[in-house]
Order: C-alpha cells, then structure tokens, then sequence
C-alpha cells in the first residue's frame, strides 16, 4: 500500500482528493495537512511514499514548503495539484522534482494516469540498485499503447509490465512465471496482458520445449 500526504489548505478539496486517492487500488491517504508544522511532523514520523501537495497556502507556499523539504534531505516524491500555473511556478515545481504537475480543476482520469505512473516507476526503482542511460531513457520516455484497452485490460497493471520489461536488457527473454513473482501478479493475469501485447506486436512469443512438462511460452520486447 502507498501512502499519500495531502497538503491542501482548503478542507473541501482535501476531502475531494482524500476520496479519490482512497479509491485508487494501492493507495491510500495517511493525512491531511494545511500548515508546515503538521507537514513535517508527518514527514518525520510517518512512512510517506508520495505526497500530494497545492502551491497556495496559508504562511509558507507549497513550492517553499517543496524546496525547504528538499533541502532537509526529504527524497519523497512530489504531485502538485495546483491551480498554479504560471511558466515560473511549473519550471520551479520540476526543478524541485516533483513527478507530475495537475493543475485545477482537473479530471479524475488524470489524478488516476498521474498515480499509474508513479506505481509503475516505483517498481522499477526497488527492483535495481544501478541503471543504464538506456534504461533510465525507457523509464522517462515509456508509454503505454495509445488506445482505448478493451474489457479485463487496465492500464495500471499494463504499464507496470511493461515498464519492468523495458527496463532490463533489450534482449532479455521472460517467463510468465518470473513476471508474476517480479509483480507479484497472478500467471493467469500476466497471461492475459502479454497475449494482448502480443496481439498489438509489442512483444514477441516463443515456445520452449523442454524434456519433461508441457511446452513454456517465453517472451521478449520487440523493436
């Protein structure tokens, strides 16, 4: 389960973002905060994996309360969900790393796509303790098929796999089973996304006939 902070001065709209996030499978909201001290009371005591955060507030903005973490060592990640949204406010809400920048009022498929990418990302990361430049470009530059997904098919587990296969060797081949225990998915789930990424020539299949057991069916990126 992630755990999301909301920093927001208005209680209506934390209320809102609180019921979104709190739907999202995975997530959930571990408090919501309006002023600095009680952020970094949270922050200090508390396991905070992303923190959803507005630009205007009450003494200290977001981007200071964002650039005061950074400077006290805070790594988290960031969302602004902001109705900021000068040049000056976005170019300094990325220089301070946020992961994602939404600016109200805002739909709640893109607090949705915004959350998809910071799983799928995060897997990456506790999967490696090194990257290549390729795969730190596959990990910025991934996106997942530009199409409406049909029924059984959800973006968030698609991108999860293939964010993980693009970030391995090009040529590495996979088996459902090391893609199941990796993302702790069902095999039968992981068969359905790849037959479909199969179907779309995402990927490309193979049968393994080995001496004893039923034929395995291994995987690999394509392009």
């Amino acid at each position: 389960m992630k755990k999301v902070l909301i920093v927001e001065d208005d209680p209506m709209v934390a209320m809102i973002n609180k019921k979104y996030v709190d739907s999202f499978e995975g997530f959930g909201v571990t408090g919501c905060v309006s002023k600095r001290e009680d952020f970094f009371d949270i922050l200090s005591n508390k396991d905070v994996d992303l923190i959803i955060m507005d630009v205007y507030m009450p003494g200290k903005s977001g981007l200071e309360l964002l650039k005061e973490m950074r400077e006290l060592g805070y790594t988290t990640d960031v969302v602004m969900v902001t109705a900021a949204n000068s040049v000056k406010e976005v170019k300094k809400a990325f220089a301070y790393g946020v992961v994602d920048y939404l600016i109200k009022p805002f739909e709640f498929e893109r607090l949705k796509e915004a959350l998809e990418k910071y799983e799928a990302r995060s897997v990456v990361f506790s999967e490696k303790e090194n990257f290549q430049q390729n795969e730190i470009d596959k990990l910025y530059t991934s996106e997942s098929i530009e199409e409406e997904l049909p029924k059984g098919i959800q973006s968030k587990t698609l991108n999860k796999i293939i964010i993980l296969m693009e970030n391995e060797e090009k040529e590495k081949v996979w088996t459902i089973k090391e893609l199941s225990e990796k993302l702790m998915i069902s095999g039968v789930t992981i068969k359905k996304y790849l037959d479909f990424l199969e179907k779309n020539e995402r990927i490309r299949a193979s049968v393994f006939h080995g001496q004893r057991g039923r034929p395995e069916y291994r995987y690999r990126l394509m392009g």
